[in-house]
């Protein structure tokens, strides 16, 4: 199938950039919001003529595609999603955006489940190359075959993945934030960035990454993230720090951070990197290169958890996950 006619419904910051990077791909796009002042927000500074917006549902009726990029709320996506599927025609693709649900849980939602497929976009979603796409039981191979066509078309790096909870971007990368709140028992904000930054090489560090995501969404999808059990726990801190009407963290300017600090945040953020990854690989939720394209593309880690888990030797691999579980 070619996509030409789309909508977005969900004009928040991912739903505004995956709208954008669609327009900006030759798609005409309809954004979708029942707020006004969304749509305002989103409409600021953009003069791309093929992106539409609007609060009437029905305006998506004529679109061979929609996705879905509401609050990671089961409820409420399920809700959106009977809309949506209600509104197009029964030949109409339609997706979810969804960060941690998983697919299996929201299809049946879908009147036509065949049709229906994950398409997890990474913030920013116009900028990110990475893309993960997640087919349900249901899910047709022709619609998979679809998506990741279009994703190479429009400039992404499309990763096919199993649909488990919180697919493989969040899996991998939630322990390593979650970790970074937890390491507020030992330092700042500002220092445990720096440390990652100047130490693991990462460019942006796991505080000023949850300022840009949104704490509310980092720590919903933390908590879907639990059911995995042991290695996967949500940081009191994030959760307490999430419910405030102003949650971004304020992230102080630091020199040089002391040794035993920088030593400890290390370890501890190795650890979150290497667990998941370790974890991920032995279950074979996707393959190595696509996990190290995750890490290095998505993510922004100097070393991809593949690539840690061949650097190091065994024992300093129990050592390093060791430390990171006796904080769960």
């Amino acid at each position: 199938m070619m996509i030409k006619n789309a909508a977005v419904v969900g004009a928040g910051l991912m739903g505004a950039g995956i709208a954008r990077h669609m327009s900006n791909h030759g798609v005409t796009v309809t954004l979708v919001d029942n707020s006004e002042e969304q749509l305002a927000r989103a409409s600021r500074g953009n003069h791309n003529q093929t992106l539409k917006y609007t609060s009437d549902m029905t305006a998506i009726s004529a679109a061979d595609y929609v996705i879905e990029a509401v609050f990671e709320d089961l409820k409420v996506k399920r809700q959106v999603l009977s809309q949506i599927a209600s509104v197009v025609s029964p030949n109409c693709l339609i997706a979810s955006n969804t960060s941690s649900l998983l697919i299996g849980d929201l299809e049946s939602a879908v009147a036509h489940p065949s049709r229906f497929i994950g398409v997890h976009y990474n913030n920013p979603a116009d900028i990110n190359p990475v893309v993960e796409v997640i087919p349900g039981d249901q899910t047709e191979a022709r619609y998979t075959d679809a998506i990741l066509q279009w994703m190479k078309s429009a400039e992404k790096l499309a990763v096919k993945c199993k649909d488990t909870p919180c697919f493989i971007l969040n899996r991998q990368s939630l322990p390593y934030i979650n970790e970074a709140a937890r390491c507020l028992d030992i330092a700042s904000p500002g220092e445990i960035d720096a440390v990652v930054k100047h130490r693991l090489g990462i460019g942006l560090g796991p505080f000023a990454v949850m300022n840009l995501v949104g704490l509310p969404v980092m720590a919903a999808s933390s908590r879907n993230l639990e059911v995995l059990g042991r290695g996967y726990s949500a940081a009191p801190a994030l959760q307490e720090r999430a419910k405030l009407d102003s949650p971004d963290w304020n992230i102080d300017h630091v020199g040089e951070v002391s040794k035993d600090k920088t030593t400890a945040i290390v370890k501890r953020l190795r650890g979150a990197m290497i667990f998941p990854g370790k974890d991920i690989l032995a279950q074979a939720l996707c393959s190595k290169s696509d996990l190290h394209l995750i890490c290095t593309e998505a993510l922004g880690y100097d070393k991809s958890s593949p690539e840690l888990l061949e650097m190091f030797e065994p024992a300093v691999i129990t050592e390093l996950t060791d430390i990171y579980l006796s904080y769960q």
